[in-house]
């Protein structure tokens, strides 16, 4: 109880069970024993963490926060590999805030998300929106076998899955604004909260490659990101202050930073029409929606292709009058007819499967999604043979043990690993996977095997001439 009240700057004398913010306050503690750590990478002030009593102090003083003044994301292009695939590699931008600007952003999406979650219950769409949620008790697995048990149930359905183009780079700003008053029931928000919308809205930015160039380093120095992070700030005082021409501010009215730990609290908010309005009227004719992020699926059971053609007709009606505040990205929206344990593209009934959240569902079958398996592999041996090729030494010559790397990418009693995950997945979902077989068994001969490749010398190094100059 004294940690409780000392989390929650309380000095009330009734014992918390008896206090009707009772709930509020043990999840605020809840919160902060989960995210509440401190993060290694250098910014622009120095490293705070919401474990600290005078940093929660602080982001729980509304007048505090209302004044307080945020400093620019770091911004970087982040290209994710196609594991797998050929071609270009597709880039997002991601964005990180300053530590004490986290340690805000954190409080508030705290605040925001207990909200949600209540209206979201009342509203009946508490299991509709299913990413980055704290109370629902669920990962990817669950979430997935839930929607695959659901259509295995229709015994003939219409299934359509889609993807919102650029979806945080597109929230409107005065629909989120409206969206924020309605949860928290006022006309205006209040000074603190504005502030917070303000700034995450018209956030500020600086770009990586132009810190790196302020802090008098090479962008295309290897290891550079490593020692600018080593340091207690990205930036001296005086080297931001000199170069402050490189902040851009976002004044579009759109648009807010993938990464910052308010983002997804936001995107969840701003959907809650569009959630209310489909959940509505899928869960009327028997079927189920779901929303991860920009990502949904719908399954509604069909009698024949007159009343899918419907269905399709009044879902993407909805989808329409939210023009101009969401996009349907058309080339990654597909339709589907599950009928006869079988999944078909519709309308061409060309044999198909479903892709969600790291699944591929056929309507018989359950596998991991192969690129998933291919991105363990590959990050794995990499890693495996930057240890192999420093004999088992770091930068400063202490020895590196191979327990450490067994720890990240076999079973582990400290933290949930890939190998872990796979294991529940099979017993959870019946999986009939070969491949996802073969990664949990013989997954530790992998790892041996990287690491010996990596003492290895390079299969393409220049053989030494003979006497004979041959």
């Amino acid at each position: 109880m004294e940690m409780q009240k000392t989390y929650n700057r309380c000095s009330k004398d009734c014992a918390c069970a008896e206090c009707e913010q009772n709930d509020l306050c043990s999840a605020w503690v809840s919160f902060v024993d989960k995210h509440g750590a401190r993060k290694g990478y250098a910014h622009f002030d120095k490293r705070v963490s919401l474990e600290m009593d005078s940093v929660r102090d602080y982001c729980m003083d509304g007048t505090k926060v209302a004044a307080h003044g945020f400093y620019p994301f770091i911004h970087f292009k982040k290209k994710n590999l196609r594991y797998g695939r050929k071609g270009s590699k597709k880039s997002r931008n991601l964005y990180y805030c300053s530590h004490m600007d986290r340690c805000v952003y954190q409080r508030y999406a705290f605040l925001l998300n207990y909200a949600y979650n209540i209206r979201a219950k009342e509203e009946g769409i508490d299991r509709v929106a299913t990413a980055y949620r704290n109370n629902l008790g669920k990962n990817n697995i669950d979430f997935a076998k839930e929607v695959f048990d659901a259509i295995r149930r229709m015994q003939r359905c219409l299934v359509i899955v889609g993807d919102f183009t650029d979806f945080f780079d597109k929230l409107e700003h005065r629909y989120l604004k409206q969206r924020l008053c309605e949860l928290l029931g006022v006309e205006r928000l209040p000074e603190d909260y504005f502030a917070v919308f303000q700034n995450i809205t018209r956030f500020a930015s600086w770009d990586w490659e132009d810190i790196v160039k302020a802090a008098g380093e090479s962008i295309n120095e290897k290891g550079v990101k490593k020692k600018l992070n080593q340091k207690e700030t990205v930036l001296t005082r005086q080297q931001f202050l000199d170069n402050k021409q490189y902040i851009r501010k976002n004044t579009s009215g759109v648009g807010i930073p993938q990464g910052s730990p308010i983002s997804a609290v936001l995107a969840n908010v701003y959907m809650m029409p569009f959630d209310r309005t489909v959940q509505e009227y899928v869960a009327g004719h028997g079927g189920i929606y779901r929303r991860y992020s920009d990502d949904f699926l719908i399954a509604i059971p069909i009698c024949g292709e007159v009343e899918a053609e419907e269905h399709i007709r009044h879902i993407f009606s909805y989808i329409h009058e939210m023009d101009g505040l969401i996009e349907l990205q058309e080339e990654k929206t597909f339709l589907y007819l599950y009928e006869q344990a079988q999944i078909r593209a519709y309308p061409s009934k060309d044999p198909a499967f479903i892709d969600y959240l790291g699944f591929w569902f056929d309507g018989e079958n359950i596998r991991m999604r192969p690129r998933s398996i291919t991105k363990y592999y590959y990050r794995m041996r990499r890693k495996a043979r930057t240890i192999g090729r420093s004999r088992r030494l770091s930068l400063h010559g202490r020895h590196i043990l191979s327990r450490n790397l067994y720890q990240i990418y076999s079973h582990s009693d400290k933290q949930r690993t890939f190998i872990d995950y796979a294991r529940k997945a099979r017993q959870m979902m019946d999986l009939h996977d070969p491949e996802t077989d073969a990664v949990i068994k013989r997954h530790k001969q992998k790892i041996a095997q990287a690491i010996k490749a990596g003492t290895e010398p390079a299969k393409h190094a220049v053989k030494k001439k003979d006497g004979d100059g041959k």
